[in-house]
């Protein structure tokens, strides 16, 4: 999708397949959209995101290979997700902040699923380890200074 989606490090993540680094760049994509759609912050291409979700995703030769566990990573994601979200509306102590951080990213499944299944569990977990930082971007430090402010 991206150029930044073509680095070799991050088609490195899974194991050179194309296919499933484009499911991952098109998740992030869709994630993404769904929280600036939620949040109301930023503008969304609905066109762009209805086109991911009903055309490229369902096509992608990676999705059709693992469509079963997709689908339930897309699960856990969307609960791990709409949970997050109903944490920060009811507010609460630290600790439930902190797992709403870690809900927010339950779509990040998908991609260690990937990454396992493509590269095996020892190699997957190696990659994990340096890949991490990408696919969590937001430090906690800074999430829960955002979150204790309001």
């Amino acid at each position: 999708m991206s150029e930044q989606a073509t680095t070799p490090d991050r088609l490195a993540w899974f194991a050179g397949d194309a296919d499933a680094l484009d499911l991952y760049e098109r998740l992030v994509y869709v994630a993404h959209a769904w929280d600036d759609l939620i949040d109301q912050d930023k503008p969304v291409d609905v066109n762009a995101l209805m086109a991911n979700l009903l055309v490229y995703l369902p096509g992608n030769r990676c999705y059709l290979r693992f469509a079963g566990e997709m689908r339930a990573l897309f699960m856990v994601g969307m609960v791990g997700y709409l949970a997050a979200n109903k944490i920060e509306a009811e507010g609460g102590d630290g600790h439930r902040l902190e797992l709403a951080h870690f809900l927010r990213y339950a779509v990040m499944n998908a991609a260690i699923f990937l990454i396992g299944a493509l590269n095996g569990v020892d190699r997957g977990a190696q990659i994990l380890a340096d890949a991490a930082p990408v696919l969590v971007p937001e430090r906690l430090a800074d999430y829960l200074k955002e979150h204790t402010q309001c």
